[in-house]
């Protein structure tokens, strides 16, 4: 009779479960940077700039089976500086900026 007793709680609490537990959730960032310079002469100026920002939220209220879908935020930045100055008084300026926000919310049973 505990056999039995425990098996149908199990069942029970697997049908109520929330969905947190056994979605499939993925979140993937790829971020991938290359700066290069050269100055060669006098007075010569190289700069050069990357910023690169990601945020990746997931956010999910208890639910059901119905709800049970898998989520998946992907985010893929690249950026590349090339500089090069010859002579004198070159001056060689780069800057690159990127940002990336992805957000997913689920409310609901």
């Amino acid at each position: 009779m505990k056999k039995s007793t425990f098996g149908i709680l199990a069942t029970v609490a697997l049908a109520f479960s929330p969905v947190a537990a056994f979605a499939q959730q993925a979140q993937i960032s790829s971020q991938s940077a290359n700066n290069n310079g050269a100055a060669v002469g006098h007075g010569n100026y190289v700069d050069q700039e990357i910023d690169q920002t990601n945020y990746q939220t997931q956010l999910e209220v208890p639910g059901y089976y119905h709800q049970a879908d898998p989520q998946l935020q992907i985010s893929g930045q690249d950026a590349s500086n090339n500089g090069a100055a010859v002579g004198n008084y070159n001056y060689v300026d780069q800057n690159i900026d990127q940002y990336s926000d992805q957000w997913q919310q689920q409310f609901g049973y």
